[in-house]
């Protein structure tokens, strides 16, 4: 594990010395004398920092670094000529200089690993941005997982702080980097009194942003892993796990209970602090909304197919409408209380693979029972599929189309029970199922 400091570098605010002002920089209420004007090196030695990253462009104070490293770094052999190439180099920069033209590879072999630098573009338009991104997170290579990054944003370009929050977020998210930030650091120096400049830590921000980023996966997915890291309410943490365990699971009877628990610490979610305060409660109600714990097994997994559906989780869609249809048909036929109780769930499969084969799509009668048939078939193949990883080539959008009519039409379809059942009376599918007697004739 490495201590990693990662600094934006500017031209220096003295434009004829390239350097910034001198200033006795706090951090945590301890002075640092800052004799070189560099600083990092005051973070160095606060933070017992092992490695330094500077970001820059062709006319930041490379130079000025090259020299304090060379004097400051173990076995770094200092070029007069090259620190005088830098400074001619940097006095000569102009703002669309190509960077491939200026040298920083010999700064970088210098100091072998312990300070490195990256040249970037000014970022005067959207090209020059998208490069620069590129530039900036080869900065990867640098960092191993373990690794405590400290960002300082106090010099360089204000884009500088953007620019920091999107390589961390880049390299948490998308490299899957098991990094942490530490600190994120600014020297206010608008804030000097007594000729102290205090160095505020920021990393409040970046916390505030994985804050958001947790509350919107609760509500996008119902993932609240990312957010149980800083929730310090020991009751909310385990609720709201068991929560997102239950919903990934597609554990009906847990995920229940799970929102009935919830439910009962709402008046608890008014006494968070901080962040949590401003975005749990909203994620939290918004989700019970969408479900009643009242409702009938059937009702239930047909709302939970539509959350599953607008949040394009389609296989959990198609498994709970196929659930919800047959859970229905049981209900309406009261298939768990016939001597074949222990087999109700084959009951109402045997009647909707009845009604599939038997009814005649012509009479509207049969085409209100054909619909219901007609869904339980398509999203049994299509839960089939997802179970033993099959499925046509090119076929996943016509199903998602399809579980898309599903979808708007399910609840519809659940509440007709006397329709179902009232047809079936004339039919007799259910009593042909039950061994009662012969199917009606038409």
């Amino acid at each position: 594990m490495a201590k990693v400091l990662i600094a934006g570098i500017g031209s220096g605010k003295n434009k004829k010395k390239g350097e910034y002002e001198p200033t006795v920089y706090s951090i945590d209420g301890k002075p640092y004398t800052d004799e070189e004007n560099i600083l990092t090196a005051v973070l160095k030695e606060h933070y017992h920092i092992d490695k330094i990253i500077y970001i820059g462009t062709t006319g930041s104070m490379w130079d000025n670094l090259y020299e304090f490293h060379c004097k400051n770094t173990e076995k770094a052999e200092y070029s007069e000529k090259y620190h005088f190439d830098l400074m001619k180099a940097i006095n000569d920069s102009k703002v669309d200089d190509d960077i491939k033209n200026f040298n920083l590879s010999e700064f970088n072999d210098t100091f072998k690993g312990e300070v490195i630098g990256i040249v970037t573009k000014y970022g005067m338009n959207e090209l020059e941005i998208f490069e620069n991104f590129n530039l900036i997170i080869q900065l990867q290579n640098e960092l191993k997982n373990g690794d405590e990054i400290y960002l300082d944003i106090t010099h360089s370009f204000r884009s500088n702080a953007f620019w920091m929050f999107l390589v961390m977020n880049y390299l948490t998210d998308v490299a899957n980097k098991n990094i942490e930030v530490k600190a994120i650091t600014y020297g206010m120096y608008e804030a000097k009194k007594n000729n102290i400049t205090p160095i505020v830590d920021l990393n409040a921000f970046y916390k505030i942003l994985q804050w958001i980023k947790g509350a919107n996966a609760f509500k996008e997915y119902g993932n609240s892993y990312l957010l149980l890291k800083d929730i310090e309410n020991k009751d909310l943490k385990i609720k709201m796990e068991n929560l997102s365990n239950a919903l990934n699971m597609n554990y009906i009877a847990s995920l229940r209970d799970s929102i009935s628990s919830l439910k009962k610490l709402e008046s608890q979610l008014n006494d968070l602090q901080g962040p949590a305060a401003l975005l749990i409660p909203k994620v939290i109600k918004d989700f019970l909304q969408a479900f009643d714990i009242k409702d009938k097994d059937y009702i239930f997994q047909a709302k939970l197919a539509k959350w599953h559906f607008e949040e394009k989780r389609y296989a959990m869609a198609a498994i709970n409408i196929n659930e919800a249809i047959i859970n229905f048909v049981m209900n309406v036929f009261e298939f768990e209380k016939s001597k074949r109780a222990s087999k109700g769930n084959d009951c109402a499969k045997e009647w909707l693979d009845y009604v599939l084969k038997s009814c005649n799509t012509k009479w509207k009668e049969d085409k209100v029972l054909f619909e219901y048939a007609t869904i339980y078939d398509n999203t049994k193949r299509m839960r089939n599929d997802i179970a033993h990883s099959l499925g046509k080539k090119n076929s996943p959008l016509k199903d998602i189309q399809n579980l898309e009519k599903y979808c708007s039409k399910i609840l519809n379809l659940l509440n007709n029970e006397k329709e179902v059942y009232n047809r079936d009376y004339e039919l007799g599918f259910s009593n042909m199922i039950l061994g009662k007697g012969d199917k009606n004739k038409k």
